[in-house]
């Protein structure tokens, strides 16, 4: 089965406007409607699912879209224009002329809609929402094919997966009971590895000092179908400052600019938080929607 995520940008809103369709993991389509006359989010978003659906051509397909309206538009809502002259009561259907082409087309097609819930570390949806952004600064007009859409591998999975998630379940062991906490982090370049900042007197910042050995679990999509790693491996506290220097750097991007002064405070002696770090032993990949029928998958 063909997974497609789907996702349109317009800034101003209304104002000149891009599409992005991600086919089987990988960035496959863009268009827009660079003269920005009429075009808004909602308006790229449709053109985008129509884009999904053209591309199927009728091949069983599920489309992921953070855009109800148009779920709404095609499976409830169209049916009832149709059958009345493509008029509904209390004023005209905007969007008419996209309304048109994607409902028969979704008709004829074997395809599921699926909402998620946008900019919520969705990898698919994020990585729609980027590339509907570029389409519309690259001024795209006509459907534009990217590359061939072939599956991703488990190590890229793994490397989106990661950068995806934000918070992650830390298990340590205290007085040879589990105790479970929740950090933000951020993964090495490698992804060898998993970075936090904790403060030296939290119970489980303790814990790693008697005991290194740790678990976690990252939900990366909790809504089903689910996406999640588990793992586990050994803590400790960092001090090296090129490691310090790419961990304030990737947390404070990924985070909105916390930590954007642990090196300064760090090299002044005066941060309260230590940087600790997770090398990973063993990873395993709770990916329903990749791998349905294999999860979990060890990948290390």
């Amino acid at each position: 089965m063909i997974t497609y995520y789907t996702d349109g940008s317009a800034s101003p809103n209304p104002g000149p406007g891009g599409f992005a369709v991600i086919k089987n993991g990988q960035p496959y389509m863009i268009g827009g409607e660079p003269s920005g006359e009429i075009t808004t989010n909602i308006r790229m978003e449709g053109l985008a699912i129509k884009t999904a659906l053209t591309d199927a051509d009728g091949a069983e397909c599920q489309i992921y879209t953070d855009s109800e309206f148009w779920i709404n538009v095609i499976t409830k809502w169209a049916p009832s224009w149709a059958a009345n002259g493509w008029k509904k009561k209390g004023g005209e259907i905007k969007n008419l002329d996209i309304v048109q082409d994607v409902y028969p087309l979704y008709v004829k097609s074997d395809a599921t809609l699926t909402w998620v819930r946008g900019h919520e570390g969705d990898e698919g949806n994020e990585m729609a929402d980027e590339w509907a952004n570029n389409a519309r600064q690259r001024k795209a007009t006509l459907p534009e094919k990217l590359m061939a859409a072939v599956p991703m591998t488990l190590e890229q999975h793994v490397h989106a997966h990661l950068r995806a998630g934000q918070t992650m379940q830390l298990a340590t062991l205290h007085d040879g009971a589990p105790r479970v906490c929740t950090v933000y982090y951020v993964p090495s370049k490698d992804d060898a590895a998993v970075y936090w900042f904790s403060e030296p007197e939290r119970v489980h910042s303790i814990n790693i000092i008697s005991n290194p050995r740790v678990a976690a679990a990252i939900a990366v999509k909790n809504d089903m179908p689910v996406i999640g790693l588990q793992c586990t491996g050994v803590a400790e506290v960092v001090t090296d400052i090129t490691q310090i220097e790419y961990v304030t750097s990737e947390y404070s991007a990924k985070y909105k600019g916390q930590a954007k002064n642990y090196l300064k405070q760090f090299s002044a002696g005066a941060h309260k938080h230590s940087l600790y770090k997770m090398t990973i032993q063993s990873l395993d990949v709770f990916d329903e929607l990749h791998y349905p029928n294999e999860s979990p998958v060890k990948f290390r």
